[in-house]
């Protein structure tokens, strides 16, 4: 017993001077909604038990690399453009010390801001959405057609209603709590309430098609009777 007592500290303590005390790496690539490298991109990892933040900002490859990480444990990965956060946090477990983990998927942005923090670019549909999503305001349905077709802003006059399948991409991306998460990332002043559509009922116009940003569910609703927000978007090109 005591011989089997003797390997086993043996084992333990030649493992502790391979690997005890050392720090790992994680090494991934930020990319965007299509695939494509992003530069530029700061990588924040965090632990909820420490305060200090470990960086790395990704180069023209997309390719970052974090070091001096605690080895075996869970951190946060959290993209930024400046102050921006551009999508939620990923989490993942470090290798043990002195290894180094690549990401098996990229870390991926689907909304960045425009330099002027006015827009906010879906990389993924190539969608140009108001950053500000309590912009325009409440309206009915009518008022908001005729909204897109005279608004003028960031230097171009072409925007619009979203398509009710646009909207709910926005929410279904944003999961449970659609306003709240995207209020998090790359949007600002998003309501937790209805967001008119461009589509109308094929069966009766003189309803048209909302969706709730509390929850994602859509509604068919009278363009005349209910005054809803408006989020307008552009194709981006």
């Amino acid at each position: 017993m005591r011989a089997v007592n003797v390997m086993l500290t043996g084992i333990i303590f030649m493992a502790c001077l391979s690997g005890c005390g050392k720090k790992s790496v994680i090494e991934g690539v930020v990319a965007d909604g299509k695939g494509q490298p992003m530069a530029g991109v700061k990588v924040v990892a965090q632990q909820e038990q420490h305060t200090k933040q470990l960086e790395a900002t990704s180069g023209v490859d997309g390719s970052f690399r974090i070091e001096k990480l605690q080895a075996s444990s869970e951190y946060k990965l959290v993209p930024y453009l400046g102050a921006v956060m551009l999508s939620r946090p990923v989490v993942i477990e470090t290798p043990p010390g002195g290894q180094t983990k690549k990401m098996p998927q990229p870390l991926s942005i689907i909304f960045v801001p425009s330099k002027d923090g006015l827009l906010v670019n879906d990389t993924g549909t190539g969608l140009m959405w108001l950053r500000d999503a309590g912009k325009v305001g409440q309206m009915n349905w009518d008022a908001a057609m005729d909204k897109a077709k005279q608004f003028n802003y960031a230097g171009f006059s072409d925007w619009r209603l979203p398509t009710k399948n646009e909207l709910r991409s926005l929410a279904m991306y944003a999961g449970k709590t659609p306003a709240e998460n995207l209020n998090k990332e790359a949007f600002t002043n998003v309501q937790a309430g209805y967001y008119w559509s461009s589509d109308i009922n094929a069966a009766n116009k003189i309803f048209a098609w909302a969706v709730n940003m509390a929850d994602g569910k859509p509604v068919n609703d009278n363009k005349t009777g209910f005054k809803y927000s408006v989020w307008l978007v552009r194709s981006g090109k």
